[in-house]
């Protein structure tokens, strides 16, 4: 059973789920969640690029081997110690020789199987079918991660390493909170942010990074410009001006959120504007294609709508944005209430900040004039300015 002594609010929850199931499979279920959710605790996010945000070089290092090492280890035997109780509580074999990783065995072609599965499987027969799954999926992985470390080309760079190794973790804990949401979905509904260890936090993290790199691209893409059409006299001012919102976001939590191959291309990108910013003559050609290069990968940054707590994270907020914008139009008649589900529709759409570029224009324009300024005879176009804005949204 899970530990009644931890008095976290997701490990009381995992506690009632197990509680859910009757019999032996309560005390199974229970363990197989007590263990999955030290893996995700253990397989929690690390920081191994090295870097100073003040620093005038903007420099930056991987950890040493030394420190890599042990995070390598610490993830194999998680999730070794994982797929042992799994097996142990709910022994099976996979059907059909079972060669898919995680991403598959969570594929929207899997999940319409297992809605189908369910309507003639028991309990334990369900609960067992996702285990296999998922530890077949754990296990082809951390094989391809022994593929990759015995890369010469892997690991005789250390981006490459570092990045395959948090990948590779990312990946692992995403899945086995699938697996936890799978199980604990039987018997209750809840968010995922509700029961999976971590899964707040990241999507939290998430957003951020989008936010951020929404922000930094908007304005860099300006300084982009100006840096185009300045001359020789103020060129490296324009740059300078450049460099201050580069270091602002370098200041941010955002920087520790992006991918690791991104954090090398950005950290790489910064360090270069910074030399070129004191050098006499100023090389007006090499600036403008750095300052350029840049603005472009931070355009890129938008994909990262793409991941999957993103995208269901924004399903919701577009559908909770949209119902709050028909609940103002039912309400026109009495502006004060209109007003108000006006608002919660735009707290809702507010958290979609960098998935639409219309609609993070429109949002970037209410932070001069927010609707709550709006007077009552503008309510109506006001609504419908929104709902068009929404309705050019690309669902999630």
């Amino acid at each position: 059973m899970l530990l009644e002594d931890d008095a976290q609010p997701i490990t009381k929850r995992l506690i009632s789920v197990a509680e859910r199931f009757h019999g032996r499979l309560r005390d199974r279920v229970g363990k197989l969640l007590q263990t999955a959710k030290d893996a995700t605790r253990q397989l929690a996010e690390v920081d191994l690029v090295r870097f100073e945000a003040d620093a005038e070089e903007d420099s930056h290092s991987l950890a040493v081997w030394e420190e890599v090492a042990p995070v390598m280890v610490q993830t194999v035997e998680s999730v070794n110690r994982l797929i042992a109780v799994a097996e142990e509580v709910f022994p099976g074999k996979p059907e059909n020789d079972f060669d898919e990783d995680l991403d598959a065995a969570f594929s929207p072609g899997n999940r319409g199987r297992e809605r189908e599965a369910r309507v003639v499987e028991s309990d334990e027969e369900g609960i067992a079918r996702v285990v296999v799954a998922v530890c077949s999926g754990l296990k082809r992985d951390v094989t391809r991660l022994g593929e990759r470390l015995k890369n010469p080309t892997v690991v005789a760079d250390p981006w490459n390493l570092v990045a395959d190794l948090l990948e590779f973790r990312g990946r692992l804990r995403a899945g086995i909170g699938e697996m936890i949401f799978e199980i604990a979905s039987r018997v209750d509904e809840l968010n995922r942010g509700d029961i999976v260890p971590g899964y707040a936090e990241d999507l939290q993290q998430a957003l951020l990074v989008r936010q951020a790199t929404t922000n930094l691209a908007f304005l860099f893409r300006g300084h982009a410009r100006r840096i185009a059409q300045a001359g020789p006299d103020k060129l490296v001012a324009a740059l300078q001006d450049a460099l201050r919102d580069v270091h602002a976001f370098s200041r941010t939590r955002a920087l520790q959120g992006l991918r690791t191959h991104d954090k090398h291309i950005f950290l790489d990108a910064r360090a270069q504007l910074h030399q070129l910013a004191r050098q006499k003559p100023p090389d007006a050609s090499a600036i403008r294609q750095a300052v350029e290069n840049l603005a472009r990968f931070l355009d890129s940054l938008s994909l990262i709508s793409r991941r999957e707590n993103l995208r269901v994270h924004d399903r919701e907020q577009l559908g909770a944005a949209l119902r709050a914008l028909e609940a103002a139009r039912d309400r026109m008649a009495q502006p004060t209430r209109a007003r108000i589900a006006l608002l919660e529709a735009l707290r809702a759409a507010g958290s979609l900040y960098g998935r639409d570029a219309q609609l993070d224009a429109y949002l970037r324009a209410q932070r001069h004039f927010p609707v709550d300024w709006i007077a009552d005879p503008e309510l109506p176009a006001e609504l419908d300015r929104l709902g068009a804005v929404l309705a050019g949204v690309s669902p999630p």
